[in-house]
């Protein structure tokens, strides 16, 4: 009778053992309200659901982790992080292809940015496994536009101006028409606009509600600039380490929360747009056939010098959006 009990015993502790959770902190920079932050909360809650609780991914919204917007992917590369979200444009310094999708004037809509996205994806995927990282989805920001004081009409408006970029695209693109481009972290945004450090600012709609930029700023410019990505990436050691059943339940979560968070994306631009209006911003639709060719050229210029960077990859990864 001992005997057995013991081997019962036994039996009922590797079967704990089998059932270790496993637990995952993840970066997010975004405020709770953002719909990038709601997203990646329903992901984390499908992966709960589809893992029986074996996977539990911890969402820490609003940079809690304390790690910066250049700093994310190599934390995900090194282990330091086991996932995180992060503006795909801040990893351009690890390789050019991430710079791709804030090339200025590109796409002009969410199916132009859908399109470019398919055709760029496996060589995002390629890229991030060179960086021990595994790309899981990717969602575009509601169109870049010009938050400022004073109405644009042409190049001779930008003259004086300090404009908060988000990379290095946007702050050639700012220089190029006359301004000046300055990185500013989003948690310092609203001080610098109050204080003069900056007086515009170059993002999207859902980030003028996140900031209450229609207290500092007077205008958006509607330029839909770019639509720029964000995406998912975990480090490729911690998950292949899951079992297959669990690899398969994070790509499953991944590929529905994809779907509904371009579809979000385009309701939170809407939405974004109206309180926007309603807190006394003027919206800007009609830009002025001269500052639309300035921009134009501006975006001719940044193109050609990332395919500089880029190389063949950018070369058939344009092309192939191109239809040439």
């Amino acid at each position: 009778m001992k005997k057995i009990t013991t081997l019962v015993f036994s039996a009922l502790l590797l079967a704990g053992l089998g059932m270790a959770k496993t637990k995952w902190d993840m970066h997010v920079a975004w405020p709770p309200s953002n719909f990038h932050t709601k997203g990646v909360v329903k992901f984390a809650d499908l992966v709960a659901q589809k893992t029986g609780g074996q996977l539990e991914i911890v969402v820490h919204p609003g940079g809690a982790l304390g790690f910066k917007g250049q700093e994310v992917l190599g934390a995900v590369r090194s282990g330091t992080l086991p996932i995180a979200e992060l503006f795909m444009g801040n990893a351009r310094g690890d390789d050019p292809i991430f710079g791709l999708t804030s090339v200025p004037l590109l796409v002009k809509n969410y199916d132009e940015a859908w399109k470019l996205y398919q055709i760029a994806k496996p060589y995002y995927e390629k890229a991030l496994d060179r960086q021990n990282a595994k790309l899981l989805y990717a969602v575009p920001w509601p169109p870049s536009g010009i938050y400022t004081k004073n109405l644009l009409r042409s190049t001779a408006d930008f003259k004086g101006l300090k404009i908060r970029t988000y990379d290095a695209n946007s702050a050639e693109f700012v220089t190029l028409l006359g301004g000046q481009g300055i990185a500013i972290p989003f948690s310092e945004l609203y001080t610098a606009l109050s204080t003069g450090l900056v007086n515009g600012v170059l993002t999207s709609t859902q980030t003028g509600v996140d900031a209450k930029l229609w207290e500092v700023t007077n205008y958006f410019h509607r330029i839909n600039y770019a639509f720029p990505l964000n995406m998912v990436i975990v480090n490729k050691q911690d998950f292949e380490k899951l079992p297959a059943d669990e690899q398969k339940a994070i790509l499953d979560a991944a590929a529905e929360v994809e779907a509904y968070q371009w579809k979000e994306s385009k309701k939170a631009d809407l939405a974004s747009e109206i309180a926007l209006k309603t807190h006394g911003m003027k919206v800007i639709t009609n830009i002025t056939p001269e500052l639309q060719s300035a921009m134009e050229d501006a975006a001719q210029k940044i193109l050609a010098k990332w395919l500089q960077e880029a190389g063949p990859t950018g070369e058939e990864i344009i092309k192939a959006f191109r239809g040439k």
